[in-house]
C-alpha cells in the first residue's frame, strides 16, 4: 500500500515548521535521525533540522525502520530521512532482525510492509511467529489463516501464500534422539486438502509432498525426529524424506522424551523407538525408565515385567515394583508374593524370600519373617544380599543419616557410605543440631564426628596453611596452627585460620580483633592486634593491603579505641600512624591502589602507594568517589570537590559544588560533570581534570541513559544529551554543542498522587529502614550511614539505658548484665543475637529475662519478627551485624513509645531534604500525567523548585496522621 500524496504533503509541511525550532550552535550531520525532547514528548532531528514534531511517547530502533508510539499506537519512520513509512495506527510493529519486513497488527490481524518499496500487504492474516534459523541464515516469518505464506526477514517470500496450514518443525537426527543437547533443524511444513509439503527453510525449495497425508503439530513437545501425520483417519510416522517409518494405522501415536514412541491400537498400548516395536500394542500400559534408557516394561493384569533393549531379556514381576537405580528392581515373585532384587538384563542379586518391605522416605527396606530388617543400598551403589540385620532405625537430622538399633545394640548407616559403625552396646549417637553434624560417644568414651554425608570429621584434617604449617580442627572450640614438622600445636584456638594469598600471611580471626603470622610461624601481633572490620560486604573480614614486599593494615592495643595504620615487613610490626581510625577500605583506580582511613570525627585520610612504602597524602576528606574503570578520584575537602590523580595529585582547582563520572556505554568517551557552587549549573571537564564548556547546563546525560533504546550507541551518534532551562541537545566529548532546540515551550503539569498511609508505600518503607529520617525521637539518636556501626549502635544503647552517650561498648555492656538484661560472659567481645534478643525483650516488656533458655528466647524473637534472615555465608563477611542490631534497637525502642505522645513528625524543608526523603516524596509526584521516575530527563531546576515544594508542603501537612498510622502497625 502506497502512502497517499496527500499524507506526505501533510509531513513534509510539518517538517518546514519544525525547522525553525532548531537553535543557532555547530550543527552536525547525522547518518540516521536522533531524537530529541520537546515537553517530554519525543521528536527527530538530522542535526541540522528538526524533521518530525516532538508527538511521540516511546521509540525502538531498527537497522530499516523507527518504530515509533503516539497514544499507545504505532508506526514506523524511515531511520535516515524521518518520512512516515506509515502511520502510528497499529497495536503493534516488530521488524525481525531489524531487517526489510514489517509485522504491523491492528485487532486480531496482522499484516506485512516490505520496508524496501514501503509497501503494505492486501492481504491479512490471524496470527504471524518469527522463528530464528540460525546465525548465519536469519530468520524466517510464518504468516498464518485461510491462506498462510512464508517470508525471510530480508524481504525473500519463501513460500508464496497458499490455502492451507502452515507448521514449523524442529528435527533431530535419527542417531540423537537421547541427547538433550542435540541440535535441532527447523523446517516448514505446508499441509493443503491434497498434500503434505516440507520446505527447506533457506531456500524454500520443496523437499518432498506426501498425498493424502495431514500434519499431527509437535508444538512444545519432546525432541523427535519423526514428524507425526495422520492419513485416512489412523496416525503414523515419517522421516524428513517423507518416507513412513510407521505406518498410519494407528488409533493414536504419541511423542515421548529419548525417542520413545507410545502407540494406541485397537487391542491397547505398544512401544515404539528407533525402526523397531518393542512392544505391539496389545498391553493394558507401557513405559521406559528414564534413567536407563535401555530398560522399558510392559504391564498385563496384575504382572509388570522388565525388559532390556539390547540384551533383549525380559522379567516379570507382581504390579507395584519399584525400579531402584542403573538396573535394579525391588519386586515380588508373581507367583510366591516374596519380595526380591533383580537385575533387568542380568541375575536375580537378592533372592525373592523376604515376606515384607518397606520404606521410602527414609531407606528401603527389606524385611526377614522374623521380623528383622536390612537396608538396601542407596543410589549409584551395588545390590546384593544384607549382610547386616537389625530391629528398628531412627534418622539423624535428615533421611541420609540412620542410627539402626538391634538388641541392646547401636550402630551408624550412611545413605553415600554405607554401614559406618556396626551395632555395639552402650554406644550414644546423636544429631548436633547447631553444626548438623553427627556425634558418635562409643562405649570407651572416644568421641567421632561424621557430616551429613557420611565423611569422619576428623578425616579432614589437617588443613596445609604453608609449607611449615597446617591447622587442626577441634569441634566445638575452634582451630589451631600446628608445625607440621613436629606435628605441635604453636597458637591458642581461633574461630577461623587461613593464609591471605596476595600478602602470604596466615590471618588467624578472634571475633573482633586477628592475630597474624609468617609462613614460618612467627606470631607478628604481640601487643598490636589487626581490627577485625564487620564491613557487611562481600570482602575479607580484614583489609591487609600490599605494598612491595611490605603489609599494611590496621591495628588495635589493649586500653585503645582507636587503629593506627600497621606495617609488617622482614618479619616484624611497625606502627606508622597515630591511633585515630575507625576504619579503613581498599580501592582500586585501574591498576592503581589507595587507601582510604576514616576518623572518628568524619574526616578521611587517604595514603597511596609511594615507591615502596604507603604515604598519608591527603587529610581533612570529607568524601571521596572512584571508579575502578578509571585512575581518577574524586575528593570533597571543606572548600569543595576535584579532581585527583591515582597518585592523589590535584588535577583541578574548581572546589566544585559535586563532580559525577559521565560514561558514555562504549566507555571509550567519558568525561567529567562539574557542579558550579554559586548557580547550580553544570559544565563539562576532562579526564584530566581541565574545563571543557562553561557552567551553563542544568543537566549532562549519557545519551543511552536519556534513550534507553540507544544502550549501544553508534559512532556517529553524540555521546551526551544536555538540557538549560530551555533547550534540549547534543554534546560531543569535547564538550561542542552540536544540535539545540527548545525543552519546554509550555509549563509541566505537576500533580500529586494522594499521600494516604495506605497509597504512600515508600513512606512506610523509609520508616522500616531508616527512621530517624522522618521522626524525632525523645534523645539524640542517630541512624548508620556508613562507617562504624558498631559505635553507633552503642552510642543509641547508650542513650536508651540513660547513660552518657559517650559511655562505650563497655560500659554498656556491663551495665545490660548489671541489670540482669544480658548473662555475664567473659568471653564476651560482640554481642550475640541471644543478646540482642534479650535486649529487645527488655524493652518490649520491661523485665529480664533471666528464667528463659535459649531455644525460649530465640522462639519469642521469630514470634515477635525481628530474627535478622541471613544467607549461609558467615555474617562477618556478608552482613553487617551492628547494623542489624540497630534495626532491632528502633524498632523496639519505636514499639515501646507507641502511643506516649514522644516520637514527633520531623518537618521537612526543601533546603535540607536529604537523598532518601526526596526519593520517598517523588514517588507521589507525577508530571504531565506521568510519575516522575518515568521522565528519562528531570525537570528544569525552576520548575522542580515548585514542584518540590508543594509536595513538602503537601507532606508535612498529612505527616502527623501518617506516623499515627504506622504507630497502629507496629
Amino acid at each position: 500500500m502506497k502512502i497517499k500524496t496527500k499524507t506526505i504533503s501533510l509531513v513534509t509541511a510539518v517538517i518546514l515548521g519544525a525547522s525553525a525550532w532548531t537553535s543557532s550552535v555547530h550543527a552536525a550531520t547525522f547518518s540516521q535521525i536522533q531524537p530529541y525532547v520537546t515537553d517530554y514528548k519525543i521528536g527527530f532531528t538530522d542535526g541540522n533540522k528538526l524533521v518530525t514534531q516532538a508527538i511521540y511517547d516511546e521509540f525502538q530502533l531498527a537497522t530499516t525502520g523507527m518504530v515509533v508510539t503516539k497514544g499507545g499506537k504505532k508506526g514506523i519512520l524511515d531511520v535516515r530521512t524521518g518520512k512516515e513509512i506509515t502511520p502510528a495506527i497499529w497495536d503493534n510493529v516488530d521488524i525481525p532482525d531489524s531487517q526489510n519486513i514489517a509485522i504491523v497488527q491492528k485487532g486480531g490481524w496482522f499484516q506485512y510492509i516490505d520496508l524496501k518499496t514501503n509497501k503494505l500487504s492486501t492481504m491479512k492474516f490471524a496470527g504471524a511467529h518469527s522463528y530464528d534459523l540460525s546465525k548465519e541464515q536469519g530468520t524466517a516469518i510464518m504468516l498464518l489463516g485461510k491462506s498462510s505464506m512464508l517470508l525471510h526477514s530480508n524481504g525473500k517470500v519463501l513460500i508464496p501464500p497458499f490455502a492451507g496450514k502452515l507448521a514449523m518443525v524442529p528435527l533431530v537426527t535419527p542417531d540423537q534422539t537421547e541427547n538433550r543437547d542435540a541440535e535441532k533443524k527447523r523446517y516448514f511444513v505446508a499441509t493443503t486438502s491434497k498434500e503434505l509439503i516440507m520446505y527447506d527453510p533457506v531456500s524454500g525449495e520443496k523437499l518432498f509432498a506426501l498425498a493424502k497425508a495431514e500434519l499431527i503439530p509437535n508444538e512444545g513437545g519432546p525432541d523427535t525426529a519423526y514428524l507425526k501425520v495422520r492419513s485416512g483417519g489412523k496416525e503414523g510416522l515419517i522421516d524428513r524424506n517423507g518416507k513412513y517409518v510407521l505406518e498410519p494405522k494407528y488409533n493414536a501415536i504419541y511423542i515421548w522424551n529419548n525417542g520413545y514412541f507410545q502407540v494406541i491400537g485397537s487391542k491397547g498400548q505398544g512401544l515404539w523407538k528407533d525402526g523397531r516395536m518393542l512392544a505391539e500394542p496389545i498391553y493394558k500400559e507401557v513405559g521406559f525408565e528414564h534413567n536407563n534408557l535401555d530398560v522399558y516394561y510392559t504391564v498385563s493384569g496384575d504382572v509388570i515385567t522388565y525388559h532390556s533393549r539390547s540384551k533383549g531379556t525380559s522379567h516379570s514381576l507382581k504390579k507395584g515394583a519399584e525400579f531402584l537405580h542403573g538396573s535394579y528392581v525391588l519386586g515380588q515373585d508373581p507367583k510366591t508374593n516374596l519380595y526380591g532384587v533383580l537385575q533387568v538384563g542380568g541375575e536375580t542379586v537378592i533372592p525373592f524370600a523376604y515376606p515384607r518391605a518397606e520404606g521410602p522416605p527414609a531407606a528401603r527396606l527389606l524385611v526377614r519373617s522374623d521380623g528383622k530388617k536390612a537396608i538396601l543400598p542407596g543410589w549409584g551403589k551395588e545390590v546384593k544380599e544384607p549382610d547386616f540385620w537389625f530391629d528398628s532405625y531412627v534418622t539423624l537430622g535428615s533421611y541420609s543419616m540412620l542410627s539402626i538399633k538391634d538388641g541392646n545394640k547401636i550402630g551408624l548407616y550412611s545413605e553415600d557410605e554405607g554401614l559406618l559403625l556396626s551395632p555395639v552396646a552402650n554406644r550414644i549417637i546423636r544429631h548436633e543440631e547447631v553444626t548438623g553434624e553427627v556425634l558418635v560417644t562409643e562405649p570407651e568414651g572416644k568421641v567421632l564426628r561424621y557430616s551429613i554425608g557420611g565423611k569422619q570429621i576428623e578425616a579432614v584434617n589437617p588443613n596445609p596453611l604453608s609449607d611449615d604449617l597446617t591447622t587442626t580442627y577441634q569441634p566445638g572450640k575452634g582451630v589451631m596452627i600446628v608445625d607440621r614438622k613436629t606435628n605441635q600445636p604453636i597458637s591458642k584456638l581461633y574461630q577461623s585460620v587461613y593464609m591471605d594469598s596476595d600478602s602470604k600471611l596466615i590471618v588467624a580471626m578472634d571475633q573482633d580483633w586477628t592475630d597474624l603470622y609468617t609462613p614460618e610461624g612467627k606470631l607478628l601481633t604481640t601487643e598490636i592486634k589487626v581490627a577485625l572490620w564487620k564491613s557487611g560486604n562481600d570482602g575479607p573480614p580484614l583489609t591487609l593491603i600490599k605494598v612491595a614486599d611490605s603489609v599494611y593494615t590496621t591495628g588495635v592495643r589493649a586500653g585503645a579505641a582507636r587503629m593506627a595504620m600497621i606495617k609488617a615487613d622482614g618479619g616484624h610490626l611497625q606502627v606508622v600512624s597515630d591511633y585515630i581510625y575507625r576504619d579503613v577500605t581498599e580501592r582500586m583506580l585501574q591498576d592503581h591502589k589507595i587507601v582510604i582511613a576514616a576518623r572518628e570525627d568524619g574526616t578521611m585520610d587517604i595514603w597511596a602507594p609511594e615507591g615502596n612504602q604507603l604515604v598519608n597524602k591527603l587529610t581533612g576528606v570529607t568524601d571521596y568517589l572512584s571508579n575502578g574503570d578509571f585512575d581518577k578520584l574524586f575528593v570533597q575537602t571543606s572548600t569543595g570537590w576535584d579532581v585527583y590523580s591515582s597518585e592523589l595529585q590535584r588535577l583541578s582547582t574548581g572546589d566544585f559544588q559535586s563532580l559525577k563520572f559521565l560514561i558514555a556505554a562504549n566507555r571509550k568517551q567519558s568525561a567529567i560533570v562539574y557542579e558550579d557552587k554559586k548557580t547550580g549549573l553544570r559544565g563539562l571537564l576532562s579526564m584530566d581534570g581541565k574545563v571543557l564548556t562553561s557552567a551553563k547546563f542544568e543537566t549532562i546525560m549519557p545519551i543511552e541513559q536519556v534513550f534507553l533504546q540507544l544502550w549501544n550507541p553508534t559512532a556517529s551518534q553524540s555521546p551526551y544529551v544536555f538540557t538549560t532551562k530551555d533547550q534540549f541537545g547534543y554534546l560531543d566529548q569535547g564538550g561542542q554543542e552540536l544540535f539545540a532546540t527548545r525543552f519546554l515551550t509550555k509549563k509541566p503539569v505537576v500533580s500529586y498522587r494522594p499521600i494516604t498511609f495506605d497509597s504512600f508505600s515508600a513512606y512506610s518503607d523509609l520508616m522500616r529502614q531508616s527512621p530517624l529520617e522522618l521522626i524525632d525521637f525523645d534523645k539524640p539518636y542517630t541512624w548508620p550511614t556508613g562507617g562504624n556501626s558498631e559505635s553507633k549502635f552503642f552510642t543509641n544503647l547508650a542513650l536508651y539505658l540513660n547513660l552518657t552517650k559517650d559511655a562505650g561498648k563497655q560500659a554498656v555492656v556491663t551495665e545490660l548484665v548489671s541489670t540482669g538484661v544480658i548473662k555475664a560472659d567473659e568471653k564476651r567481645t560482640v554481642m550475640s543475637d541471644e543478646d540482642m534478643f534479650r535486649v529487645a525483650y527488655f524493652m518490649a516488656t520491661g523485665k529480664t529475662s533471666q528464667a528463659m533458655t535459649t531455644p525460649q528466647v530465640m522462639e519469642w524473637a521469630l514470634k515477635r519478627g525481628i530474627v535478622p534472615e541471613r544467607g549461609g555465608m558467615s555474617h562477618y563477611m556478608t552482613m553487617d551485624l551492628y547494623a542489624e542490631y540497630q534495626h532491632i534497637l528502633m524498632t523496639e525502642l519505636m514499639r515501646s513509645l507507641k502511643g506516649k505522645k514522644v516520637l514527633k513528625p520531623k518537618v521537612l524543608t526543601v533546603a535540607t531534604l536529604s537523598p532518601v526523603q526526596q526519593q520517598m516524596l517523588t514517588t507521589v509526584l507525577v508530571i504531565n500525567g506521568k510519575p516522575v521516575d518515568q521522565l528519562s530527563i528531570p525537570l528544569p531546576q525552576a520548575e522542580w523548585q515548585k514542584a518540590i515544594q508543594g509536595l513538602v508542603n503537601q507532606y508535612n501537612k498529612q505527616a502527623a496522621q501518617l506516623l499515627a498510622a504506622y504507630e497502629a502497625k507496629l
